[in-house]
């Protein structure tokens, strides 16, 4: 018997691998269909603008000055931006960091300090060398309110040296700590060289008091005592701030400060109200010379006050026509982004105002006519936050973009 033998078929290898293409095509179609997509972003249509006109303004010709407010710091100064002894407007930053280091509420009077005989004897010695002073008697107590009132109305010079002390144990060593301090507010020329301005070597300019003001204005108890005309102390009885444009003009403080090296010198305060909101114009006058050089600061700082206060005001933004912004996908899809009621931020001509949005939701689908994102108004301190409605209905990816996308 013979066995006949049928010779074994190959495998069929071309169609197993067309089977196994199709199955990853299919294993890689269901996982790049259903990887995560990107998010949806909400960007604005222009980061920044400038309000309509320019900021305005002439300084007087000797000296140097600048002009600002508190949430904006410095605006415009003039040309010249050397540093120049600033006398007792150093006592600024002496009450600036007074109130750091011992914070005070409106209505308090904080902790007490006894006078001692080393206070009766920087006293004496002040007098007798014509400083400004506020008169001690050893034994006498002061409140930390009562010692700042003595230092910025009457400008005991005297008084700044014993709040120094107390605040870091040395006259030395709070002169470090206010050298720290204006480094850290970016008072780039000041270079302080005592706690009262009576050294000529304690020097600044226009720019950098500016940045000082700004930072002092920003505590209340330091706004109502330099706001403040006289105040009766123990020893010394009434006293009288030095600043008599103090209630002219719209003058609510801030510093004078005048020695035959500084010549006169003023930091001034003046109030705008919008709405609920009280902002204060700074103006810096430095180093005037003159028969009555104090005179000439106070009443040349007054004009650049009466130059800018009306061009501080609130001004309208005025919204593009498609809107501050845009929901974008990766899939194409997009919708403007709209406020629904008018915008104004408060400011000057010229005043550049930073814009930013952020989508407050980002799940799909993402639907018409609902406050879906957050318009940031920026412009120094000064913020506003609106929210913006989106035009268009924003869904998922459809499933061929899902499928094709890179």
């Amino acid at each position: 018997m013979s066995v006949s033998l049928k010779p074994l078929k190959s495998p069929n290898f071309k169609g197993l691998l067309i089977l196994f293409l199709a199955l990853l095509l299919i294993v890689g179609g269901i996982v790049q269909i259903n990887r995560p997509y990107p998010i949806v972003e909400a960007n604005p249509i222009s980061q920044s603008i400038n309000l309509p006109g320019s900021f305005s303004v002439t300084f007087p010709e000797q000296g140097e000055s600048a002009v600002g407010t508190e949430n904006f710091g410095v605006i415009a100064s003039s040309a010249v931006k050397t540093p120049v002894p600033i006398a007792s407007v150093a006592k600024i930053m002496t009450a600036y960091l007074v109130l750091k280091a011992h914070p005070l509420q409106p209505g308090v009077d904080g902790p007490s300090l006894i006078m001692d005989a080393q206070d009766v004897t920087e006293y004496q010695s002040a007098r007798n060398k014509g400083y400004s002073v506020l008169e001690v008697a050893q034994g006498e107590s002061l409140t930390e309110r009562q010692l700042l009132e003595g230092l910025l109305l009457p400008s005991g010079d005297n008084i700044a040296d014993r709040l120094g002390r107390w605040v870091s144990g040395s006259d030395a060593a709070f002169v470090v700590k206010m050298n720290e301090t204006a480094k850290a507010l970016g008072m780039t020329v000041t270079n302080y060289a005592d706690t009262s301005g009576v050294s000529p070597t304690t020097v600044s300019n226009a720019e950098d008091q500016i940045k000082i003001a700004q930072a002092a204005m920003e505590d209340p108890v330091f706004r109502e005592i330099v706001a403040m005309p006289q105040a009766t102390l123990p020893v010394a009885g009434t006293v009288f701030n030095v600043n008599w444009m103090l209630g002219k003009n719209g003058v609510v403080g801030i510093k004078t400060g005048s020695t035959s090296k500084a010549g006169g010198n003023f930091v001034s305060a003046t109030p705008v109200v919008v709405g609920e909101k009280t902002h204060y114009i700074i103006a810096v006058v430095l180093g005037q010379q003159s028969v009555q050089p104090l005179k000439s600061a106070l009443e040349e700082n007054v004009k650049i006050l009466e130059q800018v206060r009306s061009e501080f005001s609130l001004y309208p933004i005025t919204q593009p026509s498609t809107g501050f912004g845009q929901i974008l996908s990766a899939w194409k899809s997009k919708s403007d982004l709209k406020i629904t009621q008018p915008v104004q931020i408060f400011g000057y001509p010229g005043m550049k105002v930073s814009y930013s949005i952020k989508l407050n939701n980002s799940q799909l689908p993402i639907l018409p006519n609902k406050n879906v994102a957050t318009l940031t108004i920026q412009s120094g301190q000064e913020i506003q936050t609106v929210g913006l409605q989106n035009t268009q209905q924003i869904n998922p990816p459809g499933l061929l973009w899902r499928l094709f996308r890179y």
